[in-house]
């Protein structure tokens, strides 16, 4: 039986059709895995306005398709004000779906282990949940850091603990930050830490807070926390990177490996130029490196560098360490 030219592109197009057909379905129920986002959806905004504000944001992959689906769903006009939490694993349905259930509770945001200050800021900062300046202003205001910590602290360095967290949406400044250092100190007491309103503990939460940084993996923590703890025994300045890291994270900077002009930076923060800890903790560090700073491992070690494979080098005098680096060509 043949085929006329008529035919044949009748089913060419119905294929097409049913290809075109098949993508659209799986982009509007197939799960987008993103980072939870507050979106805050204000009176009068359009479909196309808040398919913007998503696609932004990360959530859906095209503005265009979240208006046509809401307009074919009959739900264009009746997309409600509020403040959302949108992302995680959710598809384009589900996300035209919310949008008429009302305010959202809660945001998941993940604290990775080993943030400063800093970047844990701006990380809460781009979920949407609160400002940089307003979140800066309550880490660093004394009055609260002493309600959290029982310290004369100038900010919570250190004390906002990594970990996968729900907050309140919304949620103030002071309110998030409360409730980090809640964690950390919940942590410490379950594992037996004794660490509110503790100098001594201050001063070894400084030393985890390096080891989180330096160390190329978890069996290496308690290793690298007692060649910190032997120098500072010895009054040898700690020379960690880290430390120096922690400067030019402030400027913008990151460096693959220092420049011998990072080393001569003046701050109270380069260990390369000054003996002792840092003035604070120069990230939030995981209760492992808490725990190895607390009971560093004895040993001869003084120096040790990095394989670039994610492990460390250990030497016992600086001429090995310099024999150590020549054989590995670094």
């Amino acid at each position: 039986m043949k085929i006329n030219k008529l035919n044949l592109l009748t089913i060419l197009l119905i294929s097409i059709a049913v290809i075109f057909l098949g993508f659209t379905v799986h982009d509007v129920f197939s799960p987008h895995d993103s980072t939870e986002h507050v979106v805050r959806i204000q009176q009068g905004d359009s479909a196309l306005t808040i398919g913007k504000r998503l696609e932004e944001a990360g959530i859906i992959s095209s503005a265009g398709r979240f208006r046509l689906l809401a307009k074919l769903r009959s739900k264009d006009r009746q997309l409600k004000p509020g403040t959302y939490v949108f992302g995680g694993n959710t598809s384009l349905w589900d996300t035209v779906s919310r949008l008429q259930e009302g305010v959202s509770e809660q945001i998941r945001i993940t604290i990775p282990e080993g943030l400063s200050l800093h970047r844990t800021i701006l990380l809460i900062e781009a979920s949407g949940l609160a400002d940089y300046d307003q979140l800066y202003a309550a880490a660093t205001d004394t009055a609260l850091v002493r309600r959290i910590t029982g310290l004369p602290l100038p900010s919570l360095e250190g004390y906002l603990y990594p970990e996968t967290y729900l907050f309140p949406v919304p949620s103030t400044p002071d309110s998030i930050l409360a409730l980090m250092g809640r964690e950390f100190f919940r942590k410490m007491h379950l594992n037996g830490i004794e660490a509110y309103a503790e100098e001594r503990f201050y001063q070894k939460l400084i030393l985890a807070s390096i080891v989180e940084k330096e160390a190329g993996n978890d069996d290496e923590r308690a290793t690298v926390a007692g060649v910190f703890d032997k120098r500072l025994r010895l009054g040898m300045a700690l020379q960690s990177c880290s430390t120096v890291d922690y400067i030019l994270e402030r400027r913008g900077i990151r460096r693959e490996v220092l420049t011998t002009a990072d080393t001569e930076i003046e701050s109270p923060y380069n260990t390369y130029q000054n003996p002792g800890l840092p003035p604070t903790p120069v990230s939030n560090p995981s209760i492992a490196s808490i725990k190895a700073a607390l009971n560093p491992e004895q040993h001869d070690f003084l120096y040790f560098f990095s394989d670039r494979k994610g492990n460390n080098v250990f030497s016992r005098s600086y001429q090995e360490h310099l024999n150590q680096q020549r054989k590995m060509h670094l």
